[in-house]
């Protein structure tokens, strides 16, 4: 059953002319069509709050001079109004052999083209404030669609997007030019590699980890994680430039890292995974869960870039945006809390206090 059928309850079995999978996110584009209008739907799956994304993409008959707000009630998804379509006699059904998907790098926004030209785009803010997306045929903001204006620059963003996406099909993927080129960066700014790790599972997108051991103390990194910008960011501050791109890191006494390795690195993994599995972004101050064998007093692990004992590094930039080491420091139940409670700045200043023994599971609680 098509997905327009499930949402409107709709009479008329629409035709699907689309279906795709977001190369990193768990969301589903879909473009369908009925005798009326066609619709292209951005549908985040059950583990995530992406919710439902509905773009009009055009009428195929003639423009009603109002909204019928009793369309869905009946069973029909709503055409857009007269004053807001280019085209108010209607036009031609899409061709299934004229249409394609490109989706953003953070893989939580889509552009549907035909042929080559950008018919519809659903961002990651679609939904938001009465905005549902763009499309080539509205005018002005209509109410399921605005138009693509000449300043919008995310027709850029998509031709950019699809450059890059296109790099993994050549015979040097991103991946496989950056992984050497982090992996220098590292060991310039940390010692030499000890061991690498693959921490993808095997699926795409490709990532890895490096341990470099020390004489007191072991540094765990991922390699790769900054490839991908993270989704949603760009929603909750003004330069996600920034911020978006990522990699992990983990430092603790030696001794701390015997018997631990693999159930860190299972840990680190699922960190790494986290922003395009559910949706959303890691940043300073963030905390995420903390499991693995043997470990009983800290359950939480904070992020940050900020206690003066972190070792200095020079990642530098990946297509135009900053690439940000964050460290992963274990704190126990009662130090989470109180970074939700009363905010991470100030378990960070406590943690700034204690130096060196942040690299210590032993270590007590500073609550």
């Amino acid at each position: 059953m098509s997905f327009l059928r499930k949402l409107f309850g709709k009479r008329k079995e629409p035709e699907v002319l689309l279906e795709a999978e977001s190369p990193l996110c768990p969301i589903t584009t879909i473009v369908e069509q009925d005798d009326r209008v066609a619709y292209m739907y951005v549908i985040g799956g059950d583990q995530t709050d992406f919710g439902v994304k509905a773009c009009w993409i055009r009428n195929l008959d003639v423009a009603p001079a109002t909204i019928d707000d009793a369309a869905p009630k009946e069973g029909e998804p709503p055409m857009q109004d007269r004053k807001s379509c280019r085209y108010t006699e209607g036009q031609p059904p899409l061709r299934k052999k004229d249409l394609s998907l490109v989706w953003t790098e953070e893989g939580d926004g889509v552009a549907l083209l035909e042929g080559t030209e950008i018919i519809a785009i659903v961002p990651a803010w679609s939904g938001v404030n009465n905005f549902h997306g763009y499309a080539r045929d509205a005018i002005g903001q209509g109410r399921f669609a605005w138009e693509i204006g000449s300043d919008n620059s995310f027709p850029e963003r998509i031709n950019r997007a699809k450059n890059f996406w296109g790099l993994w099909d050549t015979t040097e993927t991103p991946f496989q030019k950056r992984q050497p080129e982090i992996l220098d960066l590292y060991e310039k700014a940390f010692g030499k590699e000890s061991g690498y790790y693959a921490i993808d599972g095997g699926h795409f997108p490709p990532r890895g980890g490096t341990l470099m051991r020390g004489p007191s103390q072991s540094v765990f990194l991922t390699v790769g994680l900054s490839i991908f910008p993270q989704p949603q960011i760009e929603m909750h501050v003004e330069m996600p430039e920034t911020l978006n791109r990522i990699e992990l890191g983990l430092i603790l006494n030696n001794a701390d890292f015997e018997g631990s390795l693999q159930g860190l690195t299972g840990w680190i993994s699922g960190a790494a995974s986290y922003p395009h599995d559910y949706i959303r972004f890691l940043t300073e101050g963030h905390t995420v869960n903390l499991e693995f064998p043997g470990n009983t007093n800290f359950t939480a692990a904070i992020l940050t870039d900020r206690l003066t004992i972190f070792p200095e590094h020079g990642l530098g930039e990946y297509r135009g945006s900053v690439i940000k080491l964050l460290w992963l420091v274990p704190i126990t139940t009662a130090e989470r809390n109180l970074a939700m409670d009363e905010g991470s700045e100030k378990l960070i200043l406590l943690l700034e206090e204690i130096g060196k023994s942040v690299f210590a599971l032993e270590r007590s609680s500073v609550v």
